[in-house]
């Protein structure tokens, strides 16, 4: 069976080079890292040369002649990978650090299923222990009523439908027959729109939860527009909101689409109330990734023919 790791990163050399240190080190061997940089400017490939990171025969580096954000790089990484007909994919941001058996965990998990599996998560945590990117329940009802989302609690796993890109590890299969992450998407509902993809038409997917990572990101709360007080990060909301437009109309149907923007009205007036800083450009930047969605300002062609990318 053979295993890549797909990891995308973006001047966080600090951070990438205790992730790479953490892949290299698991229990389970990896065939090969795919290591996409996304034309990073704070000298991350001398960095990794110096760390002696990049000498190892199973890393391939991959610099992008410009930044096409986390969906962009996770596009090209396991794009590579399907071309080189991997079993698996496992992949991560650049700030995620695996225990040293975090694969070995999923690859185990795995045995413990008979149904066709889309993907399984790693349990997520931050640096202080505090639970992060937990996956949304399966609670999809069987024929008599009931959801079946514990049926392998006793082996540590429960259903899933969809999750962040935060240690997955991908059925290659299922990149074969559903295609790839929209890289148009730049950041935020990338994984989202992708996981719920695999699971709709490929197969099942499981939280493992005795596969841990750390997830070292800088706030370890739920990232929303309206406790954001790092203003250079305020416009990338613009894609929060209208990837998550998108993912309503492909999943959830115009009720879905309907709810989310009464969801944004209201929100909006709660920013207005709110103490946040901010709040003018956080309304604008909401309000033009609404408006982006309704006016089709994102790659139609590319969102429609997300199985054949």
């Amino acid at each position: 069976m053979k295993v890549a790791a797909v990891i995308v990163t973006y001047n966080r050399k600090e951070l990438l080079l205790e992730c790479m240190q953490a892949v290299l080190k698991q229990t389970y061997k990896i065939d090969e890292i795919i290591l996409i940089d996304n034309n990073s400017t704070d000298g991350t490939y001398e960095y990794m040369n110096k760390n002696r990171v990049l000498e190892h025969d199973n890393v391939t580096y991959i610099k992008l002649e410009k930044n096409i954000g986390g969906a962009g790089g996770f596009y090209e990484g396991m794009k590579l990978a399907r071309e080189k007909k991997y079993d698996w994919v496992w992949i991560m941001d650049d700030d995620t650090i695996p225990q040293n058996d975090c694969l070995q965990k999923l690859i185990e998990a795995k045995e413990k299923v008979k149904e066709k599996i889309s993907f399984m998560a790693s349990s997520i945590y931050g640096e202080k222990g505090e639970f992060m990117n937990t996956p949304a329940i399966d609670d999809t009802l069987e024929e008599n009523g009931y959801s079946s989302w514990y049926k392998y609690l006793s082996k540590g796993m429960v259903t899933i439908k969809d999750a962040t890109f935060v240690s997955l590890l991908i059925n290659g299969e299922a990149i074969r027959k559903c295609g790839l992450p929209i890289k148009d998407y730049f950041i935020w509902g990338d994984d989202t729109e992708y996981t719920s993809r695999i699971v709709k038409n490929f197969g099942k997917a499981y939280l493992i939860g005795d596969s841990i990572a750390i997830h070292k990101r800088k706030n370890s709360k739920h990232t929303t527009l309206l406790y954001e007080d790092n203003e250079k990060r305020i416009s990338m909301y613009y894609y929060m909101y209208r990837n998550n437009l998108i993912n309503k109309k492909l999943y959830e149907g115009k009720k879905g689409v309907f709810k989310t923007y009464v969801k944004c009205l209201v929100y909006t007036l709660k920013i207005l109330s709110s103490k946040t800083n901010y709040k003018m450009k956080k309304i604008l930047v909401m309000h033009k990734g609404i408006l982006a969605y309704f006016f089709k300002m994102y790659d139609y062609e590319a969102v429609n023919n997300r199985f054949k990318s």
